[in-house]
């Protein structure tokens, strides 16, 4: 079920009603709002509520288990015992999820890499070659999120960090909670489950602080990101065979900019659903354009996610803390991992790898601290450059494709001084994508007055004009509605 349709309308308000309806009755509020979770999960595939269910069933009771263990149990067993116990049960709630996650997100994959490698052995010898199939697997919607989110809570349990969670129920609504449920922002448990119990009062200025995030979301996502999404689609393969720099460069801007837009809109969306209905989300970006390093950058894009990342695979693996090697191959098995995250494709895997070798880079010659404006500036031009051509890559259907339209990119310079001589004329549609990314340059200025100067963030009174604005241009100027692009990881 979209955000942007008429049945989750309906779905929102019977939320509101359940928000503002049931009082100090917990219990009833956490039953009415995890049975308006599953329904929105399993709206268009509706067998597919079972995956959730057992994931959730898999790591409540892994959670309950390791619980135990530590604090009922520990008394009277051996803390070596109490070690080799929680650990196989971490390990079964990760194997269990995992394969569930791999199945459906990067069986296909590994199959068809596997009959493609089949097949130029096979050619090289003369032979032939008859290959592997799998039946056609649909990707559960949301599925990378929750399997995340489940899996750090019962890790989390296990390190001690929380308690387990006693309450199915409770637990259930963490899991399936619908405004984050298919894209996120991943919430960890520590800082949702109190949520439950906190007295909730109407409140006008929260309400409005709500509508005001989801009428932002609606912006970024009808009104930029699906624009420059129909002019991205329509032009990405003539870019990609078209020796021409100013499309190929425009293109893979524009893609940068309806990523964001897409994805922190849906965030927005999200944060601003619950914030109307009494719980409070993580941001999930904080103005990325305007990072001055890559460290910066994962500190601002997919907030979470890059959390996520550092709590429960880098630092595990030693983190910054190890030797110099170890640590430059933690950091590039962390982004490709990430890559590998995002979609089942070499394509993901190769923007992983430049994305952390970009890291490893700028750890290695010290430019995450640079020690002058000059270097500051230069270095944002070099992260943000870095970022549009890696970009190439998780746009294409191939690592082919990528490179012809990063390289088309390059003649922008001896293009622009031969004056685009024998080009062919830029599409009026380009002129129009360009205007768009307005919206995003004025985003992240107002957003950088507010970080470093004493401006500070908009006010009620500054929000109410951008509120204006916005709703004009989600009325005038959306286009068709795509699907969310993070809905397909």
């Amino acid at each position: 079920m979209s955000f942007v349709s008429a049945s989750f309308l309906g779905l929102y308000l019977l939320a509101l009603i359940v928000r503002w309806g049931t009082g100090s009755k917990t219990q009833l509020r956490i039953i009415a709002l995890l049975a308006l979770s599953w329904v929105f999960y399993a709206w268009h595939v509706p067998q597919y509520i079972f995956l959730i269910l057992f994931s959730t069933a898999v790591d409540y009771i892994a959670g309950r288990l390791i619980d135990a263990q530590l604090h009922e149990d520990a008394s009277e067993t051996p803390a070596r015992a109490v070690k080799r116990r929680t650990t196989q049960i971490v390990l079964i709630s990760i194997v269990l999820n995992l394969g569930l996650l791999a199945w459906f997100k990067y069986a296909g994959f590994l199959v068809t890499s596997a009959n493609q490698a089949g097949h130029a052995v096979a050619s090289a010898q003369g032979a032939s070659f008859t290959g592997w199939s799998l039946p056609d697997i649909v990707l559960p919607i949301g599925i990378s999120f929750y399997t995340f989110q489940s899996l750090s809570y019962t890790i989390d349990v296990y390190r001690g960090d929380i308690r387990a969670e006693r309450n199915f129920l409770r637990f259930a609504c963490y899991i399936a909670f619908f405004p984050q449920l298919v894209a996120g922002p991943i919430v960890r448990a520590r800082s949702f489950f109190y949520q439950f119990d906190r007295k909730r009062r109407f409140h006008i200025r929260v309400f409005l602080e709500g509508s005001y995030l989801i009428l932002r979301g609606l912006f970024l996502k009808l009104v930029i990101a699906d624009n420059l999404g129909t002019i991205v689609d329509q032009h990405w393969e003539q870019a990609a065979s078209e020796p021409n720099g100013l499309l190929a460069l425009s293109l893979m801007v524009f893609f940068a900019y309806q990523l964001f837009c897409d994805f922190a809109g849906y965030s927005d969306i999200a944060r601003g659903l619950a914030y109307q209905m009494g719980f409070r989300l993580p941001i999930n970006f904080n103005a990325p354009f305007i990072a001055t390093s890559f460290s910066d950058f994962w500190r601002r894009w997919h907030i979470t996610l890059s959390q996520w990342m550092r709590d429960y695979v880098y630092i595990p693996l030693g983190g910054h803390k190890s030797t110099a090697a170890r640590v430059a191959l933690n950091l590039l098995l962390v982004m490709i991992l990430s890559g590998l995250w995002h979609g089942a494709n070499w394509t993901f895997l190769a923007w992983g790898g430049v994305l952390g070798l970009a890291l490893l880079a700028e750890r290695t010659l010290g430019l995450n601290k640079p020690k002058s404006i000059a270097q500051m500036l230069a270095w944002f031009a070099v992260v943000q450059l870095v970022w549009i051509f890696s970009l190439s890559l998780f746009r294409s259907e191939s690592i082919v494709q990528a490179m012809h339209i990063a390289q088309h990119a390059l003649l922008i310079l001896p293009q622009a001084i031969d004056g685009f001589h024998g080009q062919n004329k830029i599409d009026g549609l380009l002129v129009f994508g360009w205007c768009l990314s307005m919206a995003v340059w004025l985003f992240h200025a107002r957003a950088l007055l507010g970080e470093r100067t004493p401006i500070g963030p908009a006010g009620a009174y500054e929000k109410s004009i951008y509120a204006g604005g916005m709703l004009a241009a989600v009325l005038m100027m959306y286009s068709s509605v795509q699907t969310f692009i993070y809905f397909q990881f």
